[in-house]
């Protein structure tokens, strides 16, 4: 029997006929869960909640008669206090708080600066990088946009350590802590292990001619930002830069955090901008929230700029969610919106989900950590064994049941599908 009839037989009872639409359960997230402990993955998860320390929010979505949406979130185990490590997600919140920051100094007097202006970076110190071009962007100069591309599409490391140094830890943080980001903290660049985080180069955009349009000198963080979330020393064990086994657990606590509902919210934020409070938006324009969704949205083959190998960069490069693990081409009606983390055995996806052919829309965030024998750094993980099986099990089980669900308004997704074009 195909997963989503148990899950569907399991929500409606066997009085239920196919044709029929759902009835709403009234927490349908811990139905699915019970109906998927008929496959195996799931249930070894979901059997051992210390091991993979899973979290699930599930958001429905519904309409009202003016296309305004309606929230409903169902959470599993989430814990916003509660540590996980949350790898690249932390790009996201960098790539929004980037194109705010080129609009509000727009707004202050520079007025030719935008996302496209070319920028370079300069280097005082010896842990600090110069960068000056970019042979993947257009006219091989580095741009906040190109930046952006690259984070979502395929989740680009470098790209996220610029958009640090133009923003500078400081920034980052008491701006997210201003918008209701209480449970996020970001201070610390991605393969950067001697670099003094507090410190953000030297920064310079100019125009095509050359000319210097802003220049912000170096800046450097006067703040402690401390990790408020407990349990944030992990496994039983570690391995050094000289590839040791450290017998003692992995200890996080001046890592990077993201709680899984600071994420959902600003997906929603992103996605959304009208229908959350002002206080968690970001200051991007229309144009900005059109381009962050279609890089949300595109495979890594119809990216413009850069251009990627799919053999290289399959379809579920980037997304957790509902596609199959072949390195296939994918030309169905679904679309997923989002950004991944995935480092330290631990695997995070939160997305926007939509179906165009049947007007299906719903948010899904999760993590679950995929280290079995708790020694960390070690590169022994089971990503493609637990982790995407599951995740893809989850989302497609979802997916069965948003489809039944009962709607009164169907959305209108013609944005979100136009964007893609």
């Amino acid at each position: 029997m195909k997963l989503h009839w148990i899950f569907f037989l399991a929500i409606c009872g066997s009085s239920c006929s196919p044709g029929k639409k759902l009835k709403q359960p009234e927490d349908p997230l811990l139905t699915l869960l019970s109906a998927l402990r008929q496959d195996s993955i799931a249930r070894e998860v979901l059997d051992h909640p210390q091991r993979y320390q899973l979290q699930i929010l599930y958001t429905q979505i519904d309409r009202q008669a003016d296309g305004t949406p309606l929230f409903r979130t169902f959470s599993y185990h989430a814990d916003s206090t509660r540590y996980f490590y949350p790898a690249s997600m932390v790009k996201m919140p960098l790539a929004l708080l980037a194109l705010e920051k080129i609009n509000r100094l727009r707004q202050k007097g520079y007025p030719t600066l935008h996302r496209d202006t070319p920028y370079r970076i300069d280097s005082l110190r010896p842990f600090q990088q110069r960068y000056v071009s970019d042979s993947t962007a257009p006219n091989g100069q580095l741009t906040i946009a190109h930046d952006i591309r690259k984070i979502f599409v395929v989740s680009d490391n470098p790209a996220y350590n610029r958009l640090f140094e133009f923003l500078g830890i400081d920034y980052i943080n008491q701006t997210l802590r201003e918008k209701g980001y209480l449970r996020t903290g970001i201070v610390h660049r991605f393969y950067a292990p001697n670099r003094d985080q507090r410190y953000a180069s030297p920064i310079e955009f100019y125009d095509p001619q050359g000319q210097l349009i802003y220049r912000e000198e170096e800046k450097v963080g006067q703040q402690k930002w401390l990790n408020p979330q407990h349990t944030t020393a992990l496994g039983r064990g570690w391995v050094n830069a000289a590839g040791e086994v450290i017998n003692e657990p992995f200890n996080m606590q001046t890592k990077n955090w993201f709680a899984l509902s600071d994420m959902e919210q600003m997906l929603r934020a992103v996605l959304f901008p009208r229908a959350v409070p002002d206080r968690y938006r970001f200051d991007l324009t229309e144009d900005d929230y059109r381009f962050i969704w279609r890089y949300m949205g595109l495979f890594p083959r119809e990216c413009d700029w850069p251009r990627y190998d799919s053999t290289q960069y399959p379809d579920h490069y980037v997304k957790f969610f509902l596609f199959p693990e072949a390195s296939q081409t994918y030309k169905g009606p679904l679309r997923i919106f989002n950004k991944v983390g995935l480092a330290y055995g631990t695997m995070t996806d939160v997305a926007y989900l939509v179906d165009f052919d049947n007007g299906i829309e719903w948010i899904l965030a999760a993590t679950l950590l995929c280290n079995a024998d708790g020694i960390f750094n070690d590169d022994r993980y089971e990503y493609e064994t637990i982790g995407r099986p599951f995740l893809r099990t989850l989302s497609r089980a979802i997916y069965e049941y948003e489809k039944r669900r009962p709607r009164k308004y169907k959305p209108n997704l013609s944005e979100f599908k136009e964007v893609l074009k």
